[in-house]
């Protein structure tokens, strides 16, 4: 049986903890594939302006390039409008019906799984696995069931690689080279 870990996320953008967070569950529990799956629009950041999906998907690419069982899913991409994790979900269990999934997260987002479209379905579609993250309790909710994968401390989020370009400040060694250059040749983020 296929072991398929899925990372959600607006990926606004993609950098090296979403990478390690994608790396760590890998390999502690021995998936055979991690599908990045970009979000057209989360359901928690409706007012939240976005680079278009073709930029996100790009940079995304680029930052996964290279690694054997990192794969892209742009399903979210182009069903358009909110995205919703239950549907995702449900069109992966299509395309590989024998497969076992993991659905990937913070401890950010453990903490707003109750608010979430169909919380029981997607447990009945998926194991949660919760990766540490740096400033958030460590004594997880206990409301759901749940993997608990430790990772290095990485202090890394997307709103501050976006606060550090708004301010005119650098944001290597927080993303790949190409994102960057990417991130600066098509001028995001800056407003």
């Amino acid at each position: 049986m296929k072991r398929i870990g899925i990372l959600g996320g607006s990926f606004d953008p993609i950098h090296f903890g979403h990478l390690l967070m994608a790396q760590s569950a890998a390999e502690a529990l021995k998936l055979d594939c991690v599908f990045f799956v970009p979000a057209f629009r989360s359901p928690f950041k409706a007012d939240h302006p976005l680079p278009s999906s073709a930029k996100r998907l790009s940079m995304v690419k680029m930052a996964i390039k290279g690694n054997k069982i990192f794969a892209v899913y742009d399903g979210e991409l182009r069903r358009a409008g909110v995205s919703y994790t239950v549907d995702t979900l449900k069109e992966f269990k299509v395309l590989y019906p024998q497969a076992k999934f993991y659905l990937l997260m913070g401890a950010d987002s453990l903490k707003q799984f109750h608010c979430w479209k169909d919380p029981q379905e997607i447990l009945r579609l998926a194991s949660l696995v919760v990766l540490n993250r740096p400033g958030f309790d460590k004594n997880y909710p206990k409301r759901w069931p749940y993997l608990k994968v430790n990772m290095p401390a990485v202090d890394i989020s997307s709103s501050d690689i976006r606060q550090r370009l708004r301010n005119k400040n650098s944001i290597w060694y927080l993303t790949f080279t190409s994102v960057i250059h990417y991130i600066n040749r098509h001028r995001l983020y800056l407003k």
